[in-house]
Parts: structure tokens; sequence; C-alpha cells
């Protein structure tokens, strides 16, 4: 399997700002830093682009069901191991309002139907609901494209069906809620713009990958589009958080290229940093919340205030513990895991746990 840097880059950069992001909003900020802080959280964004790209990257033989049992295997075990050490820490020293109906509603995947229980332990694990909803309609997905004429169409298609479903929870005024506004269809057009992404990359190569802009016009775009999603959410509130993904998906992006070609061409080890992090990527953003709230637990515990100095030490703990992590879920993995299912066909891209990665 050949390795693309960026993808592991980008995976490693999006959820270390997705941690930050989770971090601060345990702190009591200034109006301009909270909303700067914010833009971390919108590492999500990326992460289904990512996900479509990897997806579509990989080269799938067998069954529906061989597709599926994979899944399974190497992405809702995973996620049962973290809801159940989450629920273990809820029964046991009280860190989460959720119990054993939750749990089963995360377990059993019918979590993304009901508003209680997507936010439960944590309110993070909404990402996985979204995720599962793509695996269900991937075989549709991938038979649209099929039959449409060219990829151009089959992105309107995709973008046409996000703006509708933009439209109903304006509408039925139903922003608030994570079950409306974080249904897949409302990342559609994300998730099919990484499939053609992933076409693209293999038929045009590295050469011409879209991480391949110049440095100024990411640095440009990046303000650009940031400043245009901000000016969303400052002027229209919930409704621009509804409408802003595509100036924030662009604008994150853009400034993710940018730092990948700034430690690239001048600060290799932060490049390295960022692509460490991408190979544990879906272990952390998994168990990061967790760790967040023991974090707290302890500096509640020894009689210190919450701010972003009492916070500079969990990020190391929360890479530590998904270090951990991964070497556990790896493991039980491996005990359901069929031989061939590790055997790539030649020239074939292999599948690994992470649903932000080539799965």
């Amino acid at each position: 399997m050949q390795n693309i840097p960026f993808l592991d880059f980008a995976r490693g950069y999006a959820i270390f700002t997705i941690v930050l992001y989770h971090a601060l909003q345990k702190t009591v900020l200034p109006g301009w830093a909270a909303q700067a802080a914010g833009f971390g959280g919108t590492g999500v964004h990326l992460f289904f682009l990512l996900s479509g790209f990897g997806l579509a990257l990989s080269r799938h033989s067998g069954t529906a069901g061989s597709f599926y049992r994979r899944r399974l295997v190497k992405v809702w075990l995973p996620y049962a191991l973290a809801l159940t050490l989450s629920l273990f820490a809820a029964l046991v020293w009280g860190l989460f309002p959720d119990g054993w109906a939750a749990w089963l509603a995360g377990v059993g995947l019918y979590q993304m139907f009901f508003e209680p229980f997507i936010l439960s332990f944590g309110g993070h694990f909404w990402f996985i609901s979204a995720i599962v909803q793509f695996y269900l309609a991937w075989p549709l997905l991938v038979w649209l494209r099929a039959r449409l004429p060219d990829d151009r169409l089959f992105f309107g298609c995709c973008l046409a069906v996000s703006v509708a479903w933009w439209g109903l929870v304006f509408f039925l005024e139903k922003g608030h809620s994570r079950v409306w506004n974080s249904f897949f269809l409302q990342f559609l057009w994300e998730f099919g713009l990484g499939m053609i992404l992933a076409a693209q990359y293999r038929q045009r190569g590295e050469a011409r990958a879209f991480w391949r802009f110049p440095l100024s016009l990411n640095l440009l775009a990046g303000l650009v589009f940031t400043g245009f999603m901000v000016l969303l959410v400052l002027k229209m509130g919930p409704v621009g958080r509804i409408f802003n993904d595509i100036p924030a998906l662009i604008g994150y992006t853009a400034f993710c290229i940018a730092v990948f070609q700034l430690g690239a061409k001048y600060l290799p080890p932060l490049r390295q940093f960022f692509e460490w992090v991408g190979g544990i990527s879906y272990s952390l953003y998994l168990i990061h919340v967790l760790v967040l709230d023991f974090y707290l637990l302890a500096l509640d515990g020894g009689g210190l205030k919450i701010n972003p100095i009492t916070l500079l030490p969990y990020p190391l703990l929360a890479l530590a513990a998904a270090w951990l992590f991964e070497q556990g879920s790896s493991r039980l993995i491996g005990l359901f895991s069929k031989k061939n299912d590790n055997q790539p066909r030649p020239g074939a891209q292999t599948d690994v746990a992470d649903p932000t990665r080539t799965t």
C-alpha cells in the first residue's frame, strides 16, 4: 500500500484541533478567543471529506456482507469499547449523566435517531452515527456515481441534496437538534466531493492532487472563507451554523494544506507529529472526551481553576491514552478479523480501522 502523507497529516491536524477545541470549551475566554477556538471544531468537515476520499480510493472486493463485516469489526468494535469505558466511568465516578440506556443505544446504533442518546457520554459520538449512515448509503452512492455521465453532475446531486436538507432543517426550526443538524445528508456534499477527489487522484497522481495548490493561494482562501464562515455565524447565529458548511470546509482545509506545506519546508518535526497523530486519529477521537472529563475531575479535586494554563498537560495525556487505546483496540480487532482481511490484492488500498482513512 502506497502511503499518502497528506492524508495522515490532515487526519492528525483535524483531530488535534478538535481536541483543543473541546478542551477550550471548558474555559471562559474573551469573545474573539472563543471564536478562534471554535474554528478547531470545524475539523469534522475535513473528516467527512477524507472519509469519502479514503473509501472511494479503496478497491473493494467481495460481497456487500464482506464490506459491512469489515466496518463492523474495524469501526464498530473500537467504538463499542470506547462506549463501554465511558459507561464504566459514568457508573463508578459519575463522570457522565448517562447510563445503560445510552450505552445500548450506542452499541445498537440507534442513538442517531434519539436526541438524548446522540449527545451521550460527552456528545462527540454523533460523528460515529453520521459515519455509519454514510456506510449504509455507500452502495447507493456508488451506484448513482456509476450511472451519471460525469462527476460534476454527481457532485451537483450531492450538493443539491445537502442544500435541500439545510433548508428543511431551517424551516422546521431543527437547527438546535443534533439528530437533524448532524444527519448524514447535512454533510453529503463533503463526502461526495471526497469521492470525486479520490477519482481525480487515481487518474492524475500526486503531482496534481488538491493539496498541491500554491501556499499563497491556500493562505488567501483560508483567510477569505474562514472570515465568511465567522461572519455567517455572528450575523445569523444558529441559522448561520446551518448554512456555513461550504466556507467552513474550504477555509479549514486551505489552512490545513498551508500548515502541511509550511511544515514540509520549514518545520519537518511539526509535519511528522501530525502524521503520527493521524495514525491514531480514530482512537484519539473516541477517547479524548473521556480523558478530558477525568482531567477536569482531577483539577477540581486539587482545587485548581480550569484555564488555558492548567489545561496544558491535557493534550499530551489524551495522546498517551489514545496510543494505549489503539493498542488495545487493535488486538480486539485482530481477534475478529479474518486473515484475508489484512491481505491486500496487488495494487489495492488496504482497509484500516480509522473511518477517516481508507476504510
